[in-house]
């Protein structure tokens, strides 16, 4: 008995594979590639899926690192500024080229007041003969450095010094300079901004003044109310002609006049 059993669940079994078979057999070829299609497309768009996370934080990390390095040659660059410049130099040259910039937003330079408002030639030379002069301190920096000065040594300091200070108070004239073109810019289009203010209200003076001298001239040269031939006079013209006719009818009737 069991091993009937068995031979009928085999039967079954290899019935159900053939029928599967069959079944898949009989699915049209154009739904198996659309299928594949599907499973294909589906596979597609969860690989990307997966990858997009991870093509993103390298993004981000590639992002970050470009800035730090961005970061860090500025800070860089800054450092060599002062070791060419000296650091009240540098704050200096930076105050002159906000100035600069200053000028060139004006009013009074985009109108014409200023003339040419290039000064890349006046910055140039301000931060060459601030390097100038910050190389001969250094150089005395080193020279003093030096055991036994002897009288040279001391002659050449002396005269190094005082030249480095001629050069620095010389490109510091010159930002002052530069500072004060940017205050007299300031001034000249708060100036320009006052001149509007008043040609704007002189506008609005000559429109009034015109206008209410029309409405005035209107009022002289039109007919008074009395004297206008209105529709309420000429009623009243009637009802007083009517109420006439009527007095004589009655004294004609011989009735009493009511």
């Amino acid at each position: 008995m069991a091993k009937g059993g068995e031979t009928n669940s085999g039967c079954v079994g290899v019935f159900g594979i053939l029928l599967v078979i069959g079944l898949i057999a009989s699915i049209p070829m154009e739904v198996w590639i659309g299928l594949s299609g599907l499973i294909v497309t589906g596979v597609l768009v969860w690989a990307v899926l997966k990858a997009l996370p991870v093509l993103e934080a390298k993004r981000a990390r590639r992002t970050a690192a470009a800035a730090q390095r961005r970061r860090d040659e500025e800070a860089a660059r800054q450092r060599q500024r002062v070791v060419d410049l000296g650091e009240m130099n540098v704050g200096r040259i930076d105050s002159a080229l906000a100035a600069v910039q200053q000028v060139a937003d004006s009013r009074a330079a985009r109108e014409g007041w200023l003339g040419d408002v290039d000064f890349s030639v006046d910055i140039q030379g301000i931060t060459d003969t601030y390097a100038r002069a910050q190389q001969m301190r250094r150089v005395t920096w080193e020279l003093q450095a030096l055991s036994s000065p002897t009288a040279d040594d001391r002659r050449l300091l002396s005269e190094a010094h005082a030249t480095a200070t001629q050069l620095e108070a010389a490109a510091t004239a010159r930002v002052d300079l530069i500072l004060r073109c940017a205050l007299e810019a300031q001034s000249i289009d708060e100036s320009l901004r006052r001149e509007d203010e008043q040609a704007q209200t002189a506008a609005a003076r000559e429109a009034l003044h015109r206008e209410l001298s029309t409405l005035l001239y209107g009022v002289g040269a039109a007919p008074s109310a009395e004297a206008a031939d209105s529709a309420a006079d000429r009623v009243m013209a009637r009802v007083a002609g009517y109420r006439e006719i009527k007095q004589q009818i009655t004294l004609a009737r011989g009735l009493p006049v009511g």
